[in-house]
């Protein structure tokens, strides 16, 4: 960061899935902006997050849910059962992650969704891999589900979602041709699907489909646009950002990001990581996500486990797969305001 930014303090500590950070800021720079981000503390236990800003303006809560794998089918599909077979067999068996009880995806999605409705969100952020494979009938009951919530939700896709193992075509083509196809009804009506915002209470959402494991030049505009209004800000993403020491499923600006290091491009049935690596589009993303003052948090699925990782002072916080019944409550709230001082 350039001098004339907020700073953040040094990470205090980080144990097992537990974080904190603070922060404290220039109130000089603070003054010629629009919204004070002088004061800023981040903590995870890995099942809840909780923000405090002085940016915020009252409490908000988010329900983020990713990697739910959910694997229903019917003979509609039927055409395409040779493309679903592998993931259709991948994650349905499960067990519920708070009694070890023998469950399915489908299950804890219907009790996600039943928790996500008793607890009035004001919003449900979709982070990807929420179906192993675009079929109607998983769509169907993702839609269904969401909509009994009655809060609004945001979905963007992970790697899986509009993945059809070993249909030809680039990624690219593939997560176009299926969205359109299949998983529009899960979008806001009119947004782009690759790069979208809401705003609740304030605070802006940004719903990032990086599930090809790049970022498009339109996501970078679409990014620097966003930030540019100054609002406090979660970005939402499926495959997480790099972090030092973190493997490749932290792709996005992983600089080992290539054809070498690709080892699922068999098993998955699609085209081998380019041997060039990433672009300097999706390097200067990652950065200028990391960089940016008014964003409070970087929030992914992917990876199927918990993290925590600070990235030039923005928490990067990673949730577990939802086929277990696991999501992650993310809690925005004022930062406290002192007393008038004591005159001694």
């Amino acid at each position: 960061m350039s001098s004339s930014v907020l700073s953040r303090r040094q990470f205090f500590g980080l144990a097992a899935a537990s974080a904190a950070l603070a922060s404290s800021a220039n109130a000089e720079a603070a003054s010629s902006t629009e919204r004070d981000f002088s004061q800023f503390s981040f903590t995870s236990n890995g099942r809840t997050a909780k923000i405090f800003s002085s940016a915020i303006t009252e409490p908000i809560t988010i329900l983020q849910i990713s990697d739910s794998h959910l694997y229903l089918d019917d003979e509609r599909d039927a055409e395409y059962r040779e493309f679903s077979a592998r993931m259709a067999k991948a994650y349905n068996h499960t067990k519920r992650f708070s009694d070890g009880k023998e469950t399915n995806p489908t299950e804890m999605f219907a009790e996600i969704a039943d928790y996500a409705k008793d607890q009035k969100f004001d919003a449900i952020a979709l982070t990807g891999d929420i179906v192993s494979f675009p079929s109607l009938a998983n769509v169907e009951f993702v839609k269904e589900k969401m909509d009994l919530t009655e809060t609004p939700y945001f979905y963007s896709c992970g790697n899986h979602d509009w993945h059809y193992e070993g249909l030809p075509g680039s990624e690219k083509e593939l997560r176009d041709q299926w969205i359109e196809k299949r998983l529009k009804p899960l979008y806001p009506e009119g947004v782009d699907p690759l790069c979208y915002s809401r705003i609740v209470k304030g605070v802006n959402l940004l719903l990032i489909d990086d599930s090809i494991n790049e970022i498009l030049p339109r996501q970078l505009e679409f990014l620097r646009a966003e930030l540019a209004k100054n609002l406090p800000t979660l970005v939402f993403l499926h495959i997480p950002l790099f972090a030092p020491e973190r493997d490749l499923d932290y792709a996005i600006g992983h600089p080992d990001f290539n054809d070498v290091h690709d080892r699922y491009w068999e098993s998955e049935r699609r085209p081998r990581w380019p041997r060039e690596g990433h672009t300097a589009v999706t390097y200067d993303f990652r950065d200028e996500v990391v960089n940016a003052k008014n964003v409070l948090g970087v929030f992914a699925g992917h990876v199927h486990g918990t993290s925590l990782d600070l990235l030039n002072g923005t928490p990067s916080n990673v949730v577990t797969a939802a086929y277990d019944g696991s999501t992650l409550r993310i809690e925005l709230q004022p930062f406290p305001k002192r007393p008038a001082p004591r005159r001694d």
